[in-house]
């Protein structure tokens, strides 16, 4: 089982939703946490909450779409806490919408966002740690709609199972490195990502942030136990929830 009190963990997408709580479940395992999202005022709220718990936590305000601010994370992460150790994919962006009403705008926005960002962290990842011979883990929040198709998420589908396919290469890719890859296909989870719905799904329908949080941090521990055991609870809470029992 994996110690993380002395790791560091980057986290994109820290600044609301399964970010914010993995950067809190994280810190609490005693690791040292960066922030990397767009919303400086969010993240810096983050930052305060878990400094204040005496655990150590940067913000870097990131698009990580842009090349260049993704490498500036990354040296501002080592220039803090010397390497870095554990990369969480997080940050995501949604579309619902018919493939005739979608513009090649949002079409690109959907696939920077969920694909392209995930490629940039990674490599920016990934040369570091064989740089300082680091045996880390790459962990990619990934979705349920990368494994399946659903109607009016032509978009969104598409970018996750192009994630889906990036992070399975991936491990192949890294499997003499001792680099670990990792990812997770989590149906609705309660965050900011249904604001913009016209009719967001109930809460029956989903988990919390937390629950997701508590996963990652389990496969980052390496435990088969722990990951199971996650597994398990969520599988059980979902049940619970849609049976309106919780």
């Amino acid at each position: 089982m994996v110690d993380l009190s002395e790791k560091t963990v980057v986290i994109t997408g820290a600044s609301s939703g399964i970010g914010k709580a993995a950067a809190s479940a994280f810190a609490r395992k005693g690791a040292a946490v960066v922030l990397a999202a767009r919303r400086e005022d969010k993240l810096r709220d983050i930052q305060d909450a878990i400094l204040a718990f005496n655990q150590k936590c940067i913000f870097v305000k990131t698009d990580v779409t842009d090349e260049a601010q993704v490498a500036a994370l990354f040296d501002r992460a080592e220039e803090r806490f010397g390497r870095v150790d554990i990369l969480i994919n997080n940050a995501g962006r949604g579309l619902k919408a018919e493939v005739a009403d979608i513009a090649l705008e949002e079409w690109q926005c959907v696939v920077d966002t969920n694909l392209t960002s995930v490629f940039l962290c990674t490599r920016q990842a990934v040369r570091r740690m064989k740089s300082h011979n680091i045996r880390g883990h790459i962990i990619t929040v990934s979705s349920i709609a990368g494994l399946f198709g659903a109607p009016t998420y032509s978009a969104y589908c598409a970018s996750k199972h192009g994630v889906t396919g990036f992070c399975r290469a991936l491990r192949w890719e890294l499997r003499k490195s001792g680099i670990r890859v990792s990812t997770i296909f989590p149906a609705r989870v309660d965050t900011e990502f249904f604001d913009t719905y016209k009719h967001r799904p109930g809460k029956r329908q989903m988990l919390a942030a937390a629950d997701i949080a508590a996963h990652l941090v389990a496969i980052a521990t390496q435990s088969p136990a722990a990951v199971l055991r996650m597994r398990v609870i969520n599988g059980f809470k979902r049940i619970l929830i849609f049976l309106g029992l919780i």
